[in-house]
């Protein structure tokens, strides 16, 4: 927690850092910081002890919801088995750019930014 909240680098590409978190792929980061209404841009020294706290029960609810359906099939993703994942099923906000924010009471429509080379999805009216 303690190296995670020093850094001065924006919160996805801090998630993204497999030596500080390990784990976690962009598809998750995306809709866990969506679900914890955290902007993807927001440096991780600005995010206060509340956020963290939600921001970790999201991407572990995340994780369990993706885990139960079998993980994302993008493209030609198949599990170790051969199957399919249908976790893309319930994207709240990757590859859904354009789209309205699925927030209740959210007015905002979803974007797709590049940070560090990878396609980013958020609202910018709920995640801050």
């Amino acid at each position: 927690v303690k190296a995670f909240t020093a850094k001065r680098a924006p919160v996805k590409a801090a998630l993204l850092d497999q030596t500080l978190v390990a784990g976690l792929g962009n598809i998750y980061v995306c809709e866990a910081l969506h679900r914890a209404r955290i902007s993807p841009e927001r440096i991780c020294a600005a995010i206060t002890p509340p956020e963290l706290q939600r921001l970790v029960k999201e991407i572990k609810v995340v994780l369990a919801e993706a885990i139960a359906a079998g993980g994302s099939t993008l493209r030609d993703y198949r599990s170790a088995d051969g199957n399919l994942g249908y976790f893309q099923h319930s994207f709240r906000v990757y590859d859904r750019a354009g789209e309205p924010c699925s927030h209740r009471g959210c007015t905002g429509t979803l974007v797709r930014t590049v940070q560090s080379g990878r396609s980013s999805y958020h609202c910018p009216e709920c995640q801050r």
